[in-house]
């Protein structure tokens, strides 16, 4: 985002915490950076502009977040789980502001900001399920939309708590209780084979919105591991998928490394696209699109 643009909105977060959004002019937001207002307009076009872009900006912040936390290979399975649970809480601190503009104000959800806010808690509740899959393995992936769920409705319980300045935590308790109650609710859903009420379906939406949400190599990333899945739900015979789930390894190792091949991405590329399956297809048509983008 460029510098200026940026500057705005951090100087719209502070104004909009201090006065309200309602009680905050553009002139009072172009004063506290010493613009004129009419530059300030060259960059958002309203105050509900300018409203819509700090949410954008917030949940990218959100996002890059979770994702850099999914990433890492530093941490346990079981302190991945608490370190979300922390993480968590530090971007509450982080963004107070902001969750201070949310609490204060009665806002019209128009089209635009519904679509927004709908597709963030998708895109974090599909952070939680990769996660829940890392932890747990194969096992828990029938159970693991479910268990997203829950593990994320513990997590808001105690959060809207210290958001609404009801109750304060210890971070690093919370965090090793929260871990170890979704532990024993997890384990239940696999041992008891219980039912599963969050499906594919389900599973579909969640990484629709984080891709259409991302690009680069997160991007790329996603659309494999969405396309490992659909191969396992399309009926192919055993090699044929065995091969495509090689190939889909061996694409995903290549993005993995520092600088990519683009004679093995694109020879892995062309293998999928011969694959009998439409649907498989489609999702490796948007997936070279995105590969040709990036190369």
């Amino acid at each position: 985002m460029e510098g200026k643009k940026q500057q705005i909105i951090q100087a719209a977060i502070k104004c909009f915490s201090e006065k309200g959004f309602r009680g905050t002019s553009i002139q009072d937001i172009a004063d506290s950076i010493g613009i004129a207002k009419g530059s300030l307009y060259f960059y958002f076009k309203s105050k509900d502009d300018l409203l819509l872009s700090i949410i954008k900006y917030w949940l990218k912040n959100i996002n890059d977040d979770f994702q850099e936390l999914i990433e890492r290979d530093d941490l346990s399975s079981d302190d991945l789980l608490r370190e979300h649970v922390i993480l968590s809480y530090r971007i509450y601190d982080k963004h107070s502001s902001f969750f201070s503009i949310m609490m204060q104000e009665r806002f019209e959800v128009n089209a635009e900001l519904h679509e927004l806010i709908v597709g963030a808690r998708r895109q974090g509740l599909y952070y939680t399920y990769q996660l829940i899959v890392r932890v747990y393995g194969e096992s828990v992936r029938p159970y693991a939309c479910d268990a997203a769920v829950i593990f994320q409705a513990i997590m808001d319980g105690y959060l809207s708590l210290v958001v609404m300045g009801i109750q304060t935590f210890d971070n690093e308790k919370l965090a090793s209780y929260v871990r170890d109650r979704t532990h024993v609710l997890i384990t239940q859903l696999i041992q008891s084979k219980a039912d599963i009420v969050l499906g594919d379906e389900t599973l579909e939406q969640w990484s629709a919105s984080v891709l259409a949400g991302q690009g680069g190599k997160t991007g790329i990333l996603l659309e494999i591991d969405a396309l490992k899945k659909t191969a396992d739900q399309a009926g192919l015979q055993e090699d044929d998928l065995e091969e495509i789930q090689s190939t889909l390894e061996v694409l995903a190792a290549e993005f993995d490394k520092a600088e990519p091949q683009p004679v093995v991405i694109k020879g892995m590329v062309a293998l999928l696209k011969s694959v009998p399956s439409a649907k498989i297809k489609k999702q490796v048509l948007h997936l070279e699109s995105q590969i040709l983008e990036l190369l």
